[in-house]
């Protein structure tokens, strides 16, 4: 694919999906929307030259998830304060709720061997080594398991 080709890949891909990443952005995170809005588009076009992007939303989505881990990454863990709360806020933002639970119910139906792998990648952010130590099982089975999962929750979300 040459150079004029990818550039019109990741146009098309921004056209397509720049108004829905943004609106998605603002209600998670308010001001810095458009920072990670850019930086999402920036790690996506090396994937649109590619031709590889089979599920963008997912795509677009696991880019800001990492870009946020990374952020926290970077930052630190911060001291909890007497104010402060374990649990969300149920009146800060109702959009996420709803994506907590429709991702909770997405996760309790996985098949466990699945769940498990899935669930200590995305939520316990350990590398697939780990996961693969704690569950006595080839980094291998991790891979192939964790894109089974992926698989499993893009076919429960349609996308």
């Amino acid at each position: 694919m040459g150079d004029k080709e990818a550039d019109h890949g990741l146009h098309d891909l921004y056209r397509a999906y720049s108004g829905w990443l943004t609106a998605r952005l603002r209600q998670r995170f308010g001001d810095e929307t458009e920072d990670l809005a850019q930086e999402a588009w920036i790690r996506a076009a090396p994937y649109s030259r590619k031709g590889l992007i089979e599920h963008p939303k997912a795509l677009l989505l696991k880019i800001v998830d990492n870009l946020i881990i990374d952020k926290a990454r970077r930052r630190g863990p911060a001291p909890l304060g007497a104010n402060d709360r374990l649990d969300p806020d149920p009146l800060v933002d109702p959009a996420s709720q709803i994506d907590m639970v429709l991702l909770k119910q997405i996760v309790m139906t996985m098949p466990p061997r699945l769940r498990d792998v899935f669930v200590l990648s995305r939520f316990a952010h350990l590398e697939y080594q780990e996961i693969g130590e704690r569950l006595n099982i080839p980094v291998t089975t991790v891979q192939w398991r964790m894109i089974k999962a992926l698989e499993y929750c893009a076919a429960q979300l349609r996308l």
